[in-house]
């Protein structure tokens, strides 16, 4: 058995400029954080024993014969890609920390942790880049989903960093230079807020990049944040109300990119904890619903909390360690010898005379 645990994602600076069709005409940069709250996948051999071969618990529970009948699409795509032993069934089990499609990178955070898993139980040991680069290749590439790429690769390298995306398809991930009290000086600042309600983000992002031409400017002033950001984080003696202000900006660059972005709830909750002496804030992920970030002085903090009432504050912190294993026990695997024929047919009933 094995157990892989893969933080969730802040994203601060840059969000929309890792798009393929963005980036791969203009180069892209992103600034974003993992933070403490986790995916786990739990992934054990199943035993021959078992009438299915597959046992996949998610929001639903699924059991199959076969890798086609599964019907999550990124756990069907995985295991028809990268698990090479048709023979041998797989149970795999979904948990998480805080609701998924609400704008902090669950989806590439669910793929990462299930390659993740998937490679451990073949014995072997990737790097947190090839996690990246393989959760973008699926998402992307073997189910042709209009995302960006800055999710897979912060959920799977962890800590607060600088992405940057080149024309031809390589990133580089940079971590941002500053001291551990700055950091905590951040954290201490942030406040996360979720509204109670989801989205598809593939249907949003969509939307920006329609007429990508016509929203140039757009995309050009949130990648040049990035470069303004960076700065902040490094020098300005008042690095919070700094990007405090950046961000404000970037929320309403970022809402001029599609009108399913915002919403009145959004919108009356924006205006509603920046009344309350927030410094700035933005819907996170690709907009439309979720969590909502905002950076608060402490002083304010509780009025900020007020103003909000009806939305659930999560308390959050930053962290550095990206994708983990944190059990591996193929002893824990199943007591069965592997020679045990499968069933392919229900068991026979008994009947009163046979018994």
């Amino acid at each position: 058995m094995i157990i892989t645990r893969t933080p969730l994602r802040v994203s601060f600076f840059g969000g929309g400029t890792d798009l393929p069709a963005w980036y791969r005409d203009n180069g892209g940069a992103v600034i974003a954080t993992s933070i403490n709250q986790y995916i786990y996948i739990q992934m054990r051999r199943l035993p021959a024993i078992f009438d299915f071969q597959f046992r996949v618990a998610w929001s639903r529970i699924e059991q199959t014969l076969t890798r086609e009948a599964i019907e999550h699409p990124v756990v069907r795509t995985v295991l028809q890609h990268y698990w090479n032993d048709p023979t041998q069934g797989l149970e795999i089990i979904y948990n998480a920390d805080l609701p998924s499609r609400s704008g902090l990178g669950s989806s590439s955070a669910f793929t990462v942790a299930l390659l993740h898993a998937l490679h451990g139980t073949l014995g072997r040991m990737p790097s947190q880049q090839q996690l990246a680069a393989e959760a973008i290749h699926v998402e992307q590439g073997l189910l042709d989903e209009p995302v960006g790429s800055q999710d897979q690769i912060t959920t799977a390298v962890g800590g607060l960093n600088r992405l940057d995306f080149l024309r031809d398809d390589s990133w580089r991930v940079t971590p941002i230079t500053t001291t551990t009290q700055r950091k905590k000086e951040l954290e201490r600042h942030m406040m996360l807020f979720f509204t109670g309600f989801v989205r598809s983000a593939a249907s949003i992002e969509s939307s920006k990049v329609e007429n990508l031409s016509s929203k140039r400017t757009h995309f050009h002033r949130l990648q040049r944040m990035v470069d303004e950001a960076q700065d902040i984080f490094g020098s300005d003696p008042d690095m919070v109300r700094g990007l405090a202000h950046l961000l404000d900006e970037a929320w309403k660059v970022k809402r001029g990119l599609s009108g399913a972005v915002t919403n009145s709830v959004v919108d009356s909750a924006y205006e509603a904890a920046m009344a309350a002496g927030a410094w700035g804030g933005k819907l996170l992920g690709a907009g439309g619903g979720g969590f909502m970030l905002f950076l608060v002085p402490p002083d304010a903090q509780n009025e900020v909390r007020d103003a909000l009432h009806a939305l659930t504050e999560v308390p959050i912190r930053m962290e550095n360690d990206g994708s983990r294993v944190i059990l591996f026990d193929p002893e824990l695997t199943n007591n069965y010898p592997t020679a045990v024929q499968r069933r392919t047919q229900p068991p026979a009933v008994l009947t009163g005379a046979s018994r």
